[in-house]
């Protein structure tokens, strides 16, 4: 009578070599993958520069790549342009999703995770038209700054809003509580470049830009910057504060955690302070 084989002989030799290896040496198991964070930007001279010759040369766009992402260890990093719209609808379906330099206000705070603040010393102004200095006059004050309320509440005021773009927590909840059909909403890659064709074309009155935005962008908007007038704002100070800002997921919130280090390090102080000559509170 032949023996009853052994219950492991039917287990190949090959294979039985091959998960001893695996027991013997951890090192040759396959590393597990790296999770990948999608860093969004979006047009904003000379912040965020996403076309043309100058592309990722902003002063966030140096900050992130040069600074940020490599002293994020463990993880993998990918740069995403979008519109500002799609930007904002992105942080809210993308658990792996954040941004250097968001601004915080209260319905974000319900999607995202956000940093420790640092300043970006550009503030919103409001570029009208110098044709209508005389309309504006009487709601200036003695520093020549025009509340956005108070010119918003001006009979037949035509504003335009680039949609998904954040002015500051105080603009946002202004902007918020104007009625249906009020603002003029546009939605594109560089909606700044259309608001400011609009102004010229007499479709709009007035639009929120940062000072440095109509300097890049006033050629391609067939613009002459002699014929409009920037405006700054009551209801804005001299800074705004920026964040790193992640969804609301696990690998946000380890992406906030670590970056926190990184905003408080020598290497981003120096970092800010070589691109804008500013230096973040430590």
């Amino acid at each position: 009578m032949r023996p009853r084989p052994h219950p492991f002989a039917a287990v190949s030799l090959p294979v039985a070599l091959a998960a001893l290896a695996g027991w013997a040496s951890p090192s040759l198991a396959q590393p597990a993958a790296q999770p990948e964070v999608q860093w969004l930007v979006y047009e904003l001279p000379p912040l965020y520069i996403t076309q043309g010759p100058r592309q990722g040369q902003g002063v966030l766009d140096r900050l992130l790549r040069e600074v940020l992402i490599p002293r994020l260890p463990g993880l993998k990093h990918l740069i995403v342009a979008l519109p500002p719209k799609r930007l904002e609808a992105s942080l809210q379906q993308l658990p792996n999703a954040c941004v250097l330099g968001m601004l915080k206000n209260a319905d974000r705070e319900t999607y995202l995770h956000f940093s420790r603040p640092f300043p970006i010393h550009a503030t919103p102004v409001l570029m009208v038209r110098r044709a209508d200095a005389e309309r504006w006059r009487p709601l200036l004050d003695a520093q020549g700054r025009v509340s956005l309320k108070a010119w918003l509440q001006q009979p037949a005021t035509r504003f335009g809003l680039a949609e998904g773009r954040a002015y500051g927590a105080a603009l946002d909840a202004l902007l918020d509580a104007q009625p249906e059909g009020r603002v003029n909403k546009v939605t594109s890659q560089n909606p700044t470049l259309n608001l400011m064709q609009m102004l010229q074309r007499g479709r709009i009155d007035g639009l929120l830009v940062m000072p440095f935005e109509p300097q890049q962008l006033h050629r391609e908007a067939g613009l002459d910057l002699a014929e409009t007038n920037l405006l700054p704002l009551q209801e804005q100070g001299p800074t705004r504060e920026g964040h790193v800002a992640c969804a609301k997921s696990p690998l946000g919130a380890q992406v906030v955690r670590q970056a926190e280090e990184v905003l408080t390090s020598e290497a981003f102080s120096q970092g800010m302070k070589a691109r804008t000559g500013s230096t973040p509170p430590r």
